[in-house]
């Protein structure tokens, strides 16, 4: 956090906070952005574009994945239309809850099938929320690596490391209105590895999650720009991982775009009647999928930086 470089422009704030790596993340292998080489000042640059790119979403009852590449269309043949984005959309619904000890989790039974599972949490989200079950054609990384990522929470320190570094930066603390917990956060880090265990067991695959959202609102699954002669990252090519803090988000393609209302919204939903020690468990659980994914997919070298809406 100590190589911060922050701009105000028309009552927007974007904050760099630096490369992936500097925060312990990011995958030496992973996907390498238009910004890899870049220099403080031209990734200062960039941020400074972003804050001008701001939109009030179209489309409030459905998700986009924070996957930066280009939407054709929908599932259902319909346009694209703004969204905010979470990571799969409402794929990671199922092991956020687990994660965060949510009351619907008690529910369940040993019998429980995995779909009846992701069919309950994904109804009370959509009813809490207002956002429907949705996802993406393509190959979703978030959904495809949901088990690795579960994984990574339990056994990676860097991960709650990386929500930690988050929740304290200002702009996010005054939105979510909670601090890092540690005793919470070590919940959600012993409950990952048991997360990943029963979703193995009960057969978890993120292309069946993605058959199933289209089967059931194919409006709310996008159909994206897939580059198929691109072996090793599918046409991936996101230049920086933007978090908005605010009600706006970011329609520009090649960036990563994570929006903290989405997680808000749903942490709140998760809370259920355990209220606000609820709320930040769910919180803290839907930042560090968020934060598995970013050291999973995206290149050390790709910029984090953080874009507030006053």
């Amino acid at each position: 956090m100590s190589n911060t470089l922050e701009t105000e422009m028309n009552d927007v704030e974007t904050l760099v906070v630096g490369t992936l790596g500097d925060l312990g993340l990011g995958n030496p292998e992973g996907i390498p952005g238009a910004l890899e080489f870049a220099s403080s000042e031209e990734i200062e640059a960039f941020a400074q574009t972003l804050s001008e790119q701001l939109i009030t979403p179209e489309d409030k009852h459905r998700l986009r994945c924070i996957d930066g590449r280009h939407c054709v269309c929908n599932a259902d043949g319909s346009l694209p239309e703004t969204r905010l984005a979470r990571v799969g959309g409402t794929a990671a619904n199922l092991s956020t809850a687990m994660n965060a000890d949510a009351p619907i989790i008690a529910t369940f039974s040993d019998s429980s099938s995995l779909r009846e599972r992701v069919a309950a949490v994904d109804t009370m989200v959509t009813e809490r929320t207002g956002f429907e079950v949705s996802a993406h054609l393509g190959g979703c990384g978030g959904a495809n690596g949901e088990l690795k990522h579960q994984r990574a929470i339990n056994t990676n320190p860097a991960i709650m490391q990386g929500v930690e570094a988050i929740m304290a930066i200002p702009a996010v603390a005054q939105a979510t209105g909670v601090s890092f917990d540690a005793a919470l956060a070590a919940r959600v880090v012993e409950n990952a590895g048991r997360t990943a265990d029963i979703l193995e067991g009960l057969g978890w695959n993120g292309a069946t999650y993605v058959e199933d959202a289209v089967a059931k609102n194919p409006a709310g699954v996008e159909d994206l720009e897939v580059d198929h002669k691109d072996e090793k990252y599918h046409g991936h090519r996101e230049a920086a991982l933007v978090l908005v803090v605010g009600d706006k988000t970011l329609a520009v393609d090649d960036v990563f775009v994570w929006n903290l209302q989405a997680s808000i919204e749903v942490a709140r939903a998760l809370a259920g009647d355990r209220g606000e020690e609820g709320y930040a468990q769910a919180l803290i659980a839907e930042i560090a999928k968020h934060v598995a994914v970013a050291d999973d997919l995206p290149s050390i070298t790709t910029p984090f930086i953080v874009v507030t809406a006053h």
